[in-house]
């Protein structure tokens, strides 16, 4: 015990070395932020030291404790790192999380080893957000939190590492990146109208139980546009398309998939196999099977092939 709590110090003493407390509120006081400072309070970037600045360390540390809703708005600035430490790590979110927003226009994080890193429950929303050329992941998240109209592209590792419960992600956008698009483990998630192109692995690697994932784009990846193990899913209307594997794949329990389409993918265009696998129509595959030889399925669900689909007027 003793042992784990000395490297536990180690580590913040690592974080918090040489940094000051910054804010547009610390006891009373305007204080700039400079690199590796640590925000307490409210915040609007503007002619702050981090942001003309090349960071050797993290970018911004934030502890909020307390009971305020705080927001830190980035201010459509550029956060610079030389590929060492965060650009946004958030230590401590403070009651019901801190959210991180750039208005009047996005904001960028460039050239850290991780881009934004998050605590469960510490960030309520993340948007707006481009982070660009981190060395491992671009966006970690423990749920609860909700990421919306951030990009990743060039990260080393995956786009977007999301887990834990009752994570949200809409509309963001992950392009070439080293290893998944998405990163995707734990319960209940939500994702929606989020694209993943030229990634070196999956698309969406989708892990856990209950998550929905709906309106996704998955191309131009190494391995499978969506690649699932996961119960009591919900896969609606995602298209998977020139993937070096299969569009949508995996093994679980209980999903429910509705007007996904799987085209021009190396292997398998949809297959899903488990018990309570629900069609509800709608899937397709086409052309799918050119790395894979004569052992293509196209589309089936569980057992059988795709229903088709049920069109409007038929006799």
């Amino acid at each position: 015990m003793k042992r784990i709590t000395a490297m536990l110090l180690l580590l913040l003493s690592a974080d918090f070395a040489g940094a000051k407390l910054c804010g547009d509120d610390v006891g009373g006081q305007d204080v700039p932020c400079a690199c590796g400072d640590i925000v307490v309070s409210n915040l609007v970037l503007d002619d702050d030291p981090v942001a003309g600045a090349t960071c050797e360390g993290h970018g911004l540390l934030v502890r909020i404790t307390g009971d305020t809703e705080v927001t830190i708005d980035l201010g459509g600035k550029t956060l610079r790192g030389t590929g060492g430490g965060h650009g946004v790590k958030v230590l401590h979110g403070g009651i019901g999380g801190t959210r991180i927003t750039s208005n009047p226009r996005r904001a960028s994080i460039q050239g850290f080893e991780h881009g934004v890193s998050v605590a469960g429950g510490d960030v309520s929303l993340l948007e707006n957000v481009d982070v660009r050329g981190a060395a491992f992941d671009g966006i970690r998240l423990r749920g609860p939190g909700h990421i919306r109209n951030c990009t990743v592209s060039r990260a080393g590792r995956d786009g977007f590492s999301l887990s834990g419960r009752d994570v949200r992600a809409t509309s963001n956008q992950s392009r070439n990146n080293g290893r998944h698009g998405y990163m995707v483990m734990g319960q209940a998630g939500s994702f929606s109208g989020n694209q993943a192109s030229n990634c070196g692995s999956a698309g969406f690697l989708v892990t856990g139980s209950g998550h929905s994932v709906e309106e996704c784009v998955a191309e131009y990846c190494g391995r499978n546009g969506l690649d699932l193990v996961t119960t009591a899913a919900t896969i609606r209307s995602c298209i998977a398309r020139d993937n070096g594997a299969s569009g949508i794949e995996g093994h679980g329990a209980g999903w429910r998939l509705t007007g996904n389409t799987a085209t021009r993918n190396g292997e398998h265009g949809i297959k899903a196999r488990g018990p309570g696998m629900v069609d509800e129509g709608g899937n397709s595959g086409a052309d799918n099977g050119s790395a894979a030889g004569s052992e293509v399925e196209q589309c089936r669900i569980g057992d059988v092939p795709c229903i088709a689909a049920v069109v409007s007027g038929a006799d």
